[in-house]
């Protein structure tokens, strides 16, 4: 009986901790890295900073931000008309920003890319005279605590559950057996 209870436990405790291990072992990149600003609705005139994600997969050495849309609108001093084929940036650990600028009022998008020609991601803009000194932040959002929990933690939990109901079971199941003989 012994035995088999720290067999049970042997393999229990094994499943546990491979699961946090294997969840643990890589930093899932995002598949097609990301690309973010700092306000999709800026003003005329107003500069944003657009910052692309660039996955571990892809070569590291420059971004390309392409801008379709209106005229009037340019990627850090390089007006559209002028770069058709993208403004290069470099990519610093694994990050590269460009600033974007529009006298006019329109809707631009812009999209990244890495070094091979894959897009990493895309945003549009909407420039707009009525977005002049407002905050384009969420009213409704909820307020960032700063609270985080480790990911291990949780997959710790998770773990321990699921051993927990495996053992339930098979109390249950042993009880069963005992009293049908």
């Amino acid at each position: 009986m012994f035995k088999k209870t720290a067999a049970i436990l042997v393999v229990a405790g094994a499943l546990l901790f491979s699961g946090v291990a294997a969840a643990n072992a890589s930093t899932y990149p995002v598949e097609g890295g990301g690309l973010v600003t700092s306000d999709t609705t800026p003003a005329p005139g107003q500069e944003i900073t657009l910052t692309a994600t660039i996955p571990s997969t892809s070569p590291q050495d420059f971004a390309v931000f392409t801008l379709s849309g209106g005229d009037g609108a340019t990627l850090a001093s390089i007006v559209r008309t002028a770069a058709p084929a993208g403004l290069q940036k470099p990519v610093v650990d694994g990050t590269s920003a460009a600033v974007f600028k529009s006298n006019s009022e329109g809707t631009f998008t812009v999209a990244a890319y890495d070094s091979n020609g894959l897009q990493v991601g895309s945003v549009t803009l909407v420039v707009s005279a009525a977005n002049a000194g407002g905050s384009t932040s969420d009213p409704g959002a909820l307020p960032a605590t700063g609270g985080t929990v480790p990911l291990t933690a949780i997959w710790l939990g998770v773990g321990a559950l699921g051993i927990g109901s495996i053992a339930v079971v098979a109390g249950v199941a042993r009880r069963r057996a005992q009293s049908n003989h």
